[in-house]
């Protein structure tokens, strides 16, 4: 679900009809409220996110919510959106974390294919995530398999991982592991 948060019921009803066109599924707030509330929800794949919420033009109010949303949701990606961008804006919010950066008025092309890569982007990331194991299961999965192979010998199951037989010990007390 892509999240648009903008306060002018004009740009959110625009990008909803492309968004519906595309044949995606959106919800559009108005508030930051509403927007830290929605970003929260595990279905979120995507923000736009308005610079500007208020009548202030300075785009610190987009900013401060990038920020926010990096921190409660990191791995969803961030498009922001300006009618009053300027490149030192831009360059901020791309520090910050966005993943791209939008002017209004904007071509729907351009904007879908910028959407599209953010969220394959976002996608292939997930995946990459995912096929990587950590090192913890990796750990448990190596010491299972020693004490698999030795029949539950601590003393070969250690030798054969290269580590004492105390820290064999304190590695299965740490994964639940008996032998």
């Amino acid at each position: 679900m892509i999240l648009i948060v903008d306060d002018d019921k004009s740009i959110r009803l625009s990008i909803s009809l492309m968004l519906k066109q595309a044949g995606l599924e959106f919800e559009a707030v108005s508030t930051e409220d509403e927007a830290m509330a929605a970003v929260r929800r595990p279905d979120v794949e995507l923000v736009i996110l308005d610079m500007n919420l208020t009548l202030a033009t300075t785009g610190r109010q987009g900013i401060d919510m990038l920020q926010g949303i990096r921190i409660l949701a990191p791995e969803v990606p961030v498009i922001m959106l300006s009618a009053w961008a300027t490149v030192p804006l831009a360059v901020e919010g791309m520090s910050h974390g966005a993943v791209d950066f939008v002017t209004k008025p904007w071509s729907n092309r351009d904007f879908m294919a910028k959407i599209r890569t953010a969220l394959k982007r976002a996608e292939e990331s997930a995946a990459r995530t995912k096929a990587v194991d950590t090192l913890d299961n990796t750990e448990r999965e190596a010491i299972a398999k020693a004490l698999k192979q030795t029949d539950g010998n601590l003393s070969d199951a250690a030798r054969l991982l290269g580590i004492t037989r105390q820290s064999l010990y304190r590695r299965m007390e740490k994964f639940g592991l008996k032998a």
